[in-house]
């Protein structure tokens, strides 16, 4: 299936849909005064902090990625916080 042009439909004979995984979450406190300082403002999310091989392909995520870079910056420079990459879960004192 071509990467680069995202004009190209995908055939699902070619290429049929294939469920990988499912993913269950417990319900958890969805918002905190802790929490939205903790996260909201000082950390980044992004779709290429996973696994090199499951980073995002092709011209359009390439462009999304500098995207998701300036918005990173501009929320440090507004709200006057360094942003932190997460590198472990870590409990927020809620």
């Amino acid at each position: 299936m071509p990467i680069e042009n995202a004009a190209v439909v995908w055939s699902e004979e070619v290429s049929p849909y294939q469920r990988i995984a499912r993913i269950s979450v417990k319900p958890q406190l969805a918002w905190s005064e802790i929490r939205s300082s903790v996260v909201d403002d000082g950390m980044s999310f992004t779709p290429w902090h996973g696994l090199a091989a499951h980073r995002p392909l092709g011209g359009i995520m390439r462009v999304r990625k500098a995207a998701y870079e300036a918005a990173k910056k501009f929320r440090a420079e507004r709200n006057g916080r360094v942003i932190q990459e997460p590198r472990e879960m870590v409990p927020f004192g809620d």
